[in-house]
């Protein structure tokens, strides 16, 4: 591999002006190229499966660019003033956004969950990733049109061997003999867009996991709601799922925009946001808490211990949770002396986060109000003690809510939860503790205060949105091929819901109850909350200039450099990692690519990983350094 980048460093050092150009480009059937100051240089894939399309071309300074393909030339300028574009996508005219604003972290005594490590690129929300499934022609078209109509549920998720290619801002990594397939097939009310699950070869990882899920958000008209939902777990520090929007493609076609994320009852999830890719040996006990699985201890009720199923691969059965309720059973809640040595076995902290994301966001189908899509683990390294940990939240921000105040319930304090939802006896014997309440309610308040409001939220929302707007239209535009039901939301829906209610255009589909606008819902409740306990709102500016680390700011992808404020929007933004220093460079492009492949030292088969040439991260100096240094004969 190190010899591979030194040769590409050669390369470019012969070629010092020119600069490399980089775009997918699907559906491109012919030719594929880019016009540099009015000159047309081609470029090429170097995988036909793959329309992702490279090529150099003369460059000096700044220079103004755009992509032609097949003929059909884009009709906006880009501008370039490094040696690389990132990675652009034919005819969106931002590539990489700059102006996402952060968010602040509002809970002071633990401010972040460090223990996944950085974001890696793949969930980088400033740009919007492609992701190519291509496999047999006769397995996809099962499963797009055959097991999309099967009722049983082991045929209907069956898995087939595809290659798996993501391209995110700079780079591309491919995976082969890769298991694909949908998820949650079978259901009875399913959706013409499908979601979609993948699971890499075994001892190859991508940001530390080898599993992944595309969920379909065809339930939210802004498809929003459920990435919004992990932003601010994350801003508050606590150890939820990974998620990032993506452009999914199966076999060439276009599928359209799905949130990819962490599954969180696969130790994939475990293994990246708890260990950061360095597990122990063995690790603890995971389950997936369906309808009933709420932490109440009922030896009379032998199958009520069985709403925790366990996870694929662990270690234990719903015994060692019961064991858990039992312990909680006998805390006198009241006793700070309990509360403390109950805190040694089941983390609250991190609970009381979830719970208060639950709260606020209205999630109808969690822990507090229905005691289902939630998970819990024990960490063998942490004296075993146990996690909450929280999934699927598609039915918040109003979407489905069918409580009997209608929109009134926004308005209802958490105080009328524990009596309204009495099976939630984490939650609601956790808060009949003076101090552990005190805690919840600061969380409560600092949150809305800080984060969750118009202000601040408010602020993030809209700028995301005109940043996948481009992907939305897209998306509406694609006829999908499986069977289910259909919403029919429209582009312009995608838009209106963020401010009101919406209905499904076609009146033969089932659910949809996007009764709440997003925005309008989150000022809804903001206010509520902020006039039970006499709050103002802090500007967005206020809030992160109190919070001690923006929440968007841990992100392993590389930051872009300064560009010109004349150009589109913000597109190609570049790295600022070019390698001033020449020390080990080529080693660390090395050590870069197997830190997504950590496994692969211990013998097994390394994925195939398409790299960015080294000569992307030098400047032309260090380029000529290397070259004099390997001996190059200029």
């Amino acid at each position: 591999m190190r010899t591979i980048h030194a040769a590409s460093v050669l390369v470019f050092a012969a070629s010092a002006s020119a600069a490399t150009f980089k775009v997918v480009a699907p559906g491109a059937s012919d030719s594929v190229q880019v016009s540099v100051n009015g000159e047309k240089v081609d470029l090429h894939a170097d995988d036909p499966q793959v329309p992702y399309y490279t090529g150099q071309a003369s460059c000096s300074g700044t220079c103004k660019y755009k992509y032609i393909v097949d003929g059909n030339e884009e009709n906006f300028d880009r501008t370039l003033e490094a040696e690389t574009t990132q990675n652009d996508i034919f005819q969106r005219q931002v590539t990489y956004a700059t102006s996402l604003p952060d968010l602040p972290r509002p809970v002071a005594d633990t401010p972040e969950w460090t223990r996944g490590g950085k974001k890696g690129a793949i969930w980088d929300d400033h740009y919007i990733p492609s992701i190519f499934i291509n496999g047999d022609p006769n397995d996809m078209e099962t499963i797009v049109k055959k097991l999309t109509k099967e009722k049983k549920k082991k045929k209907a998720n069956k898995k087939f061997p595809v290659t798996f290619t993501i391209i995110g801002p700079n780079e591309v990594q491919t995976f082969k003999d890769c298991q694909f397939g949908l998820h949650g097939g079978g259901k009875k009310h399913n959706d013409a867009k499908q979601s979609w699950e993948w699971s890499l070869p075994e001892g190859q990882f991508l940001d530390h996991r080898n599993w992944f899920k595309l969920r379909h958000m065809e339930e939210d008209p802004t498809q929003m709601r459920e990435k919004l939902y992990a932003d601010v777990l994350d801003a508050m520090g606590a150890p939820g799922n990974r998620a990032n929007m993506v452009r999914l493609f199966i076999n060439g076609q276009g599928f359209g925009t799905f949130n990819m994320l962490d599954d969180v009852i696969h130790y994939s999830y475990i293994r990246a946001v708890f260990y950061n890719g360095q597990p122990p040996l063995k690790m603890g006990p995971l389950y997936d808490g369906s309808s009933g699985a709420d932490y109440q201890y009922l030896p009379e009720d032998e199958s009520h211990m069985y709403s925790w199923q366990p996870a694929d691969g662990s270690p234990e059965g719903p015994e060692a949770v019961q064991e858990l309720a039992k312990a909680f059973k006998d805390v006198d809640v009241k006793d700070d002396a309990q509360i403390d040595e109950f805190s040694k076995k089941f983390d609250i902290t991190s609970f009381l986060k979830f719970m208060v994301v639950e709260y606020l966001t209205g999630d109808w189908d969690g822990y507090w109000m229905q005691q289902t899509n939630d998970a819990t683990y024990r960490d063998p390294t942490e004296d075993n003690k146990w996690y909450y940990l929280g999934q699927d939240y598609d039915a918040t921000f109003g979407v489905n809510l069918a409580e009997p105040e209608g929109h009134d319930f926004v308005n209802i304090s958490y105080k009328e939860f524990p009596k309204r939802y009495p099976n939630a006896v984490m939650i609601n014997r956790l808060l009949e503790n003076d101090h552990i309440r005190e805690r919840f309610e600061t969380y409560l308040k600092d949150t809305v205060t800080m984060l969750f409001n118009k202000n601040t939220l408010g602020r993030r929302i809209h700028a995301y949105h005109e940043f996948i707007s481009h992907d939305l239209r897209w998306d509406r535009s694609i006829k999908q091929q499986s069977s289910g039901n259909l919403f029919g939301w429209t582009y312009e829906q995608t838009s209106e819901n963020l401010y009101h209610s919406v209905n499904a255009p076609n009146p033969d589909s089932t659910g949809g109850g996007a009764d709440w606008g997003l925005l309008e819902w989150i000022e809804a409740r903001s206010e509520a909350v902020a006039k039970e306990f006499n709050l103002e709102f802090l500007s967005a500016e206020e809030a992160l200039s109190r919070s001690l680390a923006p929440a968007n700011n841990n992100n392993a992808a590389t930051t872009p450099q300064t560009q010109d404020p004349q150009q589109n929007g913000d597109n190609n933004e570049q790295s600022n990692d070019t390698g001033s220093s020449l020390a080990g460079d080529a080693e660390s492009a090395e050590k870069d690519s197997l830190k997504l492949h950590p496994d692969s030292s211990s013998g097994a088969a390394p994925a195939a990983a398409i790299q960015q040439p080294l000569t992307m991260a030098l400047s032309t100096m260090a380029c000529v350094m290397v070259a004099t240094m390997v001996g190059y004969p200029f």
